[in-house]
């Protein structure tokens, strides 16, 4: 390539970050990028970029879909940087301020995947992304504000803009963008960009004239206009140079300028190493191939070269994927290390278990809060709401948590043109009430077994079975059918073997814990938090004690122990007692038959517990 047909297409880049349009065009969509970064540099859609010296509040850009208002506005500090930001897409509004996320007026960590919107993080950076539009915000918080953000839609929305960022299809001019954005607000000033020259804004263009030629005199004003009293402020400044030094694209460019302008690269913490452009979300054990939208490369904080995160082990630690230790029934297993049932056996291989042909259906199982997946992993629900247990082509199954302790209260089973409510001690089939024992109730899709006064089961014809303890507390079994990989979604799982894709949110989105991934898929209708520790010491007391029995390897469950690891089940038997609202004894029984139930579910026989334990 020629040097003048370098200068050009260079010319063409730094257009799209400093002077026209970001404009990627692909067969079916283009999609448009505003930034504002630095001390008040703003990119619009269109035209070129421009300065605003201002601790006013602005709207970046706003525009309307389907009578939805979707906007982004910004306000400034008096140290430069954004110290305020407030997006809100359909009604939701999330504020960015003081190194929080506020969403609806709480406070929320990354990931957060909620019914409009997922916010979670990006490289270096945190997005937030609309999930019904292809719109999105990413920005990064330094010490003080944020110091770089912009928005990316897509002109499928077919909409107006407005704000700094002006419209999409046409220029505006710098004067009246900033006239028609700004908010109303006494107290605040804005002043008119000083320009006074700067040694490291001239020596860097002077070091970079052979890559930009393309209006230069504008880049470096920009400059200038951006470092004015904040000649102290990497915090400011270096965001402009990284944007001039990554259009660049030469090594020798990048190591110049950080040390003409002494930005250092961001530190990552633990194992992990800065990459220029890396990958946005870090493969870990639990998550290895994130899926490829989430393989974009961008500022990144990653592994090295051939390990992945351990994100089972606390401070960031990096390990080869094939030493990730493996899960099932809430016990550890090491690479290589072998569990068997009676069903098939099955070898820890990185994060993923290889098993033999499975002579059993898989099943995921629900008792209050406490729920096994289709494959194995456990988890305790972070919240009582309504849920969506499992969905798949032609069924959807809800389950109802009670208000006055953590057991449910209704299960709700939608199949095909079927409605099936489960309540205590009552079941209704399309509003008709089922009621006699051992009722058979037989129509083209689906039939229902009384198989005694407190437990039934359903039969579908494509293959979908489950089946429901009405008493003493509502409890779901949901066996899946054949074949069923990757078409079944919810709280169960998608029922492929593979425990790492369970907490796959309602977005497609692998979460790495399970308060996330159960929230997106609540229904609403929440009563409060699930509490994890016990409110009453006498509880507590009795809750250790008598639990203490699922472990004892001389005790009645110790025929249990080389099938089903007693861990998960000890501890919720603490909290069932502990919280569930029901008489100690009642609780305690319905905690040891999770037990019992998981044991006889691989083929293990427990004796007569219920009569050592007095539960009989």
């Amino acid at each position: 390539m020629t040097t003048q047909r370098r200068i050009l297409a260079f010319s063409l880049s730094l257009a799209s970050v400093f002077g026209t349009v970001e404009l990627l065009k692909t067969k079916e969509t283009q999609t448009y990028t505003c930034r504002t970064f630095g001390s008040g540099i703003v990119q619009p859609f269109q035209g070129e970029s421009y300065y605003v010296r201002s601790d006013c509040p602005f709207t970046l850009t706003s525009f309307n879909v389907n009578q939805g208002e979707y906007s982004v506005t910004i306000r400034r500090g008096h140290n430069g940087l954004l110290v305020q930001v407030e997006i809100v897409l359909n009604n939701v509004t999330t504020l960015l301020q003081d190194g929080h996320v506020v969403v609806k007026n709480k406070s929320v960590s990354d990931p957060c995947d909620q019914k409009y919107q997922h916010i979670f993080k990006y490289g270096i950076y945190t997005r937030l992304k609309s999930s019904l539009l292809p719109f999105s915000v990413t920005w990064h918080s330094v010490c003080g504000g944020i110091n770089s953000l912009w928005v990316t839609l897509e002109s499928e929305l077919n909409t107006t803009t407005s704000g700094l960022c002006g419209k999409q299809n046409v220029a505006g001019h710098r004067d009246e963008l900033i006239r028609d954005s700004k908010l109303h607000d006494h107290k605040c000033k804005t002043s008119s960009p000083v320009l006074q020259k700067n040694d490291i804004c001239r020596q860097f263009f002077q070091e970079i004239k052979d890559c930009v030629q393309y209006n230069n005199s504008h880049y470096q004003r920009l400059c200038e206009e951006n470092i004015f009293g904040f000649e102290n402020s990497q915090s400011v400044f270096c965001p402009f140079f990284k944007e001039f030094a990554s259009q660049c694209n030469q090594s020798t460019i990048n190591r110049f300028w950080r040390h003409l302008t002494k930005c250092a690269e961001p530190r990552c913490p633990g194992d992990l190493i800065y990459r220029e452009k890396g990958p946005a979300v870090i493969p870990s054990c639990s998550n290895p191939k994130p899926p490829p939208f989430y393989q974009e490369l961008t500022e990144s904080c990653a592994c090295p070269e051939g390990n992945v995160l351990n994100n089972g082990a606390k401070g960031y630690r990096c390990i080869p994927w094939s030493s990730c230790s493996c899960e099932f029934a809430g016990k550890s297993y090491r690479n290589g290390e072998i569990r068997r049932s009676k069903c098939h056996s099955c070898t820890c291989h990185g994060v993923v278990w290889r098993c033999s042909e499975n002579f059993c259906r898989r099943r995921c199982v629900i008792e209050g809060p406490f729920v096994t997946t289709f494959d194995g992993k456990q988890y305790v629900l972070p919240q009582k709401c309504s849920y969506v247990a499992s969905k798949g082509p032609n069924w959807r199954i809800r389950i109802h948590f009670s208000r006055k302790g953590l057991y449910l209260r209704k299960v709700v089973v939608r199949f095909s043109e079927e409605l099936f409510v489960f309540k205590e001690n009552k079941v209704l089939w399309n509003g008709q009430e089922i009621t006699k024992f051992h009722q058979f109730q037989e129509n083209c899709n689906a039939k229902i077994y009384w198989v005694s006064s407190t437990f039934l089961q359903v039969h579908t014809t494509s293959g979908f079975f489950f089946q429901i303890q009405l008493s003493p507390e509502i409890q779901l079994f949901i066996d899946a059918p054949d074949n069923s990989n990757y078409k079944i979604k919810g709280l169960c799982g998608n029922s492929n073997n593979n425990t790492t894709d369970d907490f796959t949110t309602k977005s497609g989105v692998i979460e790495n814990s399970a308060e996330p991934f159960a929230l997106s898929w609540s229904l609403g209708n929440c009563q409060g938090n699930i509490p994890t520790n016990c409110t009453k010491r006498e509880y507590e007391n009795y809750a250790h004690e008598k639990c203490a029995v699922l472990n004892q390897p001389t005790e009645v469950f110790a025929q249990g122990h080389p099938h089903i690891p007693t861990d998960y089940y000890y501890k919720a038997c603490i909290q069932r007692i502990c919280n569930s609202g029901r008489s100690q004894k009642e609780a305690l029984c319905i905690g040891l038959a999770s037990y019992a139930k998981a044991c006889a579910g691989v083929g293990v026989v427990i004796g007569d517990w219920k009569k050592n334990m007095g539960c009989a």
